[in-house]
């Protein structure tokens, strides 16, 4: 795989101490982010609001805050990486943007070949008034661009200045996994279990390449919007 040399990859398998504890730090502060947005909700049962609208955005906007934010200031404070690091710049972002809609167009084009089936034909968003529909997919539409910055800008970029690029990609995809098993589910009934983690891992292993040569998560995260977007129409008109 050809990436851009510009900020430093480990090529080899030979780690010093400094890069062993930023790598564990990396990977604590990301679980601990993981912690503190599933704890309160799941465990302290934190009352959310009532409308499903603004429960889309609350839940959203604290999973920034928790799994974005929180490791992106530790990183900053304790490895003195900067934003762009993070792949938060405009470095080839048309690049970037272009291969991002590529990209998330094959989920698209997976959702609606599986638009019949019911886990995806009677989703809230579908028969919901257009101002609550317009606060979940605001709320969607945040948690997907924070999916591409998390796994790939945190994850992804971060890991791979300190490890192996393997296993920073290994750990971004653990990552994108667990983050899209509901849709996962939503596909399994349609494309088969297979057949829908088949595809969450080739987006995953696709996107990562594309992050790595262009060094840039901002397009990503922007095609990522589009798509829910998009999405988002399609079903309402179903």
């Amino acid at each position: 795989m050809k990436v851009d040399n510009t900020l430093p990859l480990h090529k080899g398998l030979a780690m010093s101490r400094e890069d062993v504890n930023a790598t564990l730090g990396i990977l604590g502060i990301f679980m601990l982010g993981i912690f503190l947005n599933w704890y309160p909700i799941v465990i302290l049962k934190i009352p959310m609001p009532d409308s499903l609208a603004w429960k889309t955005i609350v839940s959203a906007v604290f999973q920034t805050l928790t799994t974005i934010v929180i490791p992106c200031v530790w990183a900053i404070n304790r490895l003195g990486v900067s934003l762009a690091d993070f792949g938060l710049n405009t470095r080839k972002l048309g690049q970037n943007l272009f291969y991002g809609c590529l990209l998330y167009s094959l989920a698209l084009a997976a959702f609606i070949h599986c638009s019949a089936d019911p886990m995806i034909a009677n989703h809230a968003v579908r028969n919901a008034d257009p101002l609550d529909a317009i606060g979940m997919a605001s709320g969607m539409c945040l948690i997907a661009a924070g999916t591409d910055l998390a796994t790939r800008g945190f994850i992804l970029l971060t890991l791979a200045r300190y490890t192996h690029v393997g296993f920073a990609i290994a750990i971004q995809n653990l990552t994108w996994y667990l983050g899209h098993i509901p849709e996962i589910n939503m596909l399994t009934g349609c494309l088969g279990f297979m057949g829908a983690i088949g595809l969450t891992l080739t987006l995953g292993i696709l996107g990562d390449v594309i992050a790595l040569r262009t060094r840039n998560v901002v397009g990503l995260a922007m095609a990522h919007i589009l798509l829910n977007v998009v999405l988002t129409a399609y079903i309402r008109q179903l």
